[in-house]
């Protein structure tokens, strides 16, 4: 996650008339904008959008960008989001087309919106080539390998300055629910994706 410039005291003056504006992946909401045609629906992000005190906008930046749904797994070789934009890494999908033009464009269209909208905070599907922010493929989905870093959405995000965050960082997303809804209480035992026995062993993180 991203969260440097969060301004964590603007989630006390949130409310109805001045609502958090947030951003997410299209598919985190129910939008069935995933590669195969579905939707990884998360409750915790719907429970932040629906809130009263915030005003969502939502977005695919791969559909958007030009690419079919369903469409071809697509994957970064060669880095992560941010070497694709410095052109030093390529988006391939799985039958081989370089489709690092369209997830490029879908990219710098998100931040076109966040701008517009004058978003304060994004939540992002991580481990997605364009909206992942801890981790993102390394290669072939099927070579099961990845890298710490972004997706090309989420590089392009941070780098015009957007506070982001992934669905899988449990304890800080229920933070901010929480704080935005009080009749939410999250689990004592929360943890962020960085903290969870998966990404300790497999980046041998102490």
């Amino acid at each position: 996650m991203y969260l440097e410039r969060f301004d964590w005291q603007r989630l006390a003056r949130a409310s109805i008339d001045d609502p958090l504006r947030v951003l997410t992946s299209a598919c985190l909401v129910g939008q069935r904008t995933g590669w195969e045609g579905t939707a990884y629906t998360d409750d915790l992000v719907l429970r932040l959008v629906r809130s009263p005190k915030v005003s969502p906008v939502a977005f695919c930046p791969e559909q958007m960008g030009g690419l079919s749904t369903p469409r071809p797994f697509t994957t970064i070789h060669g880095g992560d989001g941010f070497a694709v934009l410095d052109g030093a890494a390529r988006v391939m999908d799985t039958t081989g087309r370089d489709c690092t033009r369209e997830v490029v464009d879908g990219a710098a269209q998100m931040c076109a919106l966040a701008e517009r909208e004058r978003v304060e905070l994004c939540v992002t599907l991580d481990v997605s080539d364009s909206c992942g922010s801890n981790v993102v493929y390394l290669g072939r989905p099927e070579d099961k390998r990845y890298q710490r870093g972004a997706g090309v959405a989420v590089a392009t995000l941070v780098r015009a300055g957007f506070s982001v965050i992934s669905q899988r960082d449990l304890r800080t997303l229920g933070r901010i629910v929480a704080a935005l809804d009080a009749q939410y209480e999250p689990p004592s035992d929360a943890i962020d994706f960085v903290e969870n026995d998966w990404y300790r062993s497999y980046f041998s993180t102490p």
